[in-house]
């Protein structure tokens, strides 16, 4: 049985567990880091401290989650999260880049700043005008939906719906009511791919964790 080194607050992870519903796949354990993200056990699992991983059966540990998603598509083809047409193929990798490098990237100064007593406003500034360009870069790459290359899942779907959902999030915690005005097609994207049930699913996960973190704080 596969084992994911996995945790509801993050979006990375949220994307292996959307893929692994949408095929249908229960062969797969979910593994929360033991001793934390930075613990010595797992940097020996992980030296980068990231999760999600991915262990498979013959024990290798395999990290990073758009590698996680092409491993999991190439063991299970059906049903396929890889559209048929070539150049959507190529359009939902394109979306899974610019989620990952011109969007989730910029969304880590704050969280961080969401654990500080005093606030940087300028980092707070520089992420959100990060993350609006990189929302731009969506923008001009979404296909009509309700999926995000057309009317069927792909892996940008998995990226995409947590990622969004944590910008969101973060707006709301800073005070940011517009993150998503000045781009129509992630407007339309957001409203249309986050009723789909597997993305409901996927985001009453997240929810949940959310709400589990915030009580253990307090």
């Amino acid at each position: 049985m596969m084992k994911l080194y996995d945790s509801s607050l993050s979006p990375f992870a949220a994307r292996v567990r959307m893929a692994l519903a949408f095929k249908n796949i229960g062969d797969w354990q979910s593994v929360t880091p033991p001793g934390g993200l930075k613990s010595p056990q797992y940097l020996a699992i992980n030296p980068a401290g990231r999760i999600p991983v991915l262990e498979l059966e013959s024990g290798y540990l395999l990290p990073e989650s758009e590698v996680i998603l092409e491993y999991i598509e190439d063991l299970y083809p059906e049903p396929s999260l890889r559209p048929q047409d070539m150049e959507l193929r190529a359009r939902a990798r394109v979306l899974c880049r610019i989620a990952d490098f011109h969007v989730a990237e910029h969304m880590r100064p704050l969280f961080a700043q969401m654990s500080t007593a005093n606030k940087d406003s300028q980092i707070i500034k520089t992420s959100f005008a990060n993350i609006d360009d990189g929302l731009g870069f969506l923008n001009a790459q979404l296909c009509p939906g309700p999926w995000a290359v057309g009317t069927q899942m792909s892996t940008a779907d998995c990226a995409l719906v947590p990622i969004l959902y944590f910008v969101k999030m973060l707006a709301g915690v800073f005070g940011v009511n517009n993150v998503f005005d000045n781009h129509d097609n992630v407007i339309k994207y957001w409203n249309e791919a986050k009723v789909q049930p597997l993305s409901v699913k996927t985001l009453d996960e997240i929810a949940k964790g959310l709400t589990d973190y915030m009580n253990s704080q307090s």
